[in-house]
């Protein structure tokens, strides 16, 4: 069974936001975020994030990010989920990575899935979310 490992929290604020399209299944977003990953590395962290939000309260969601660590190295990421609004200003987010990176320290990521969960606040703009690596 793969050993799963905490990663780290990701931290970020939404910077924009354009809502793309209305659609029969729902209002597809796209949002750009900015923040931090702190764990067994720290970097800068931007994305930008696709979403479907559907009438039923729940959404559907991929996302592009770049971490650029504190030493120099850059990871790329690839993440897909799923979230459902849970109060009238939250929303619980979960869904799957995968890493793309040329760091020695870091290229075990490479062949990494990445998990992580987290919660959106609607108000403020932030998501917060513990990242775990299956190895």
């Amino acid at each position: 069974m793969p050993e799963e490992e905490f990663l780290g929290e990701l931290s970020e604020k939404t910077t924009s936001v354009t809502i793309k399209e209305f659609t029969p299944d729902g209002v597809l977003i796209s949002y750009n975020l900015q923040g931090t990953q702190k764990g067994q590395y720290d970097a800068t962290h931007m994305e930008t994030v696709d979403a479907l939000f559907k009438p039923d309260g729940t959404y559907e969601f991929e996302a592009r990010g770049i971490d650029q660590t504190d030493d120099g190295d850059m990871l790329i990421i690839k993440a897909k989920g799923t979230g459902r609004q849970v109060s009238p200003t939250s929303v619980h987010a979960e869904g799957e990575a995968v890493y793309q990176t040329l760091s020695e320290k870091l290229k075990w990521l490479n062949t990494a899935k990445g998990r992580f969960e987290g919660t959106y606040n609607t108000t403020t703009g932030e998501f917060v979310a513990k990242v775990f690596a299956l190895k």
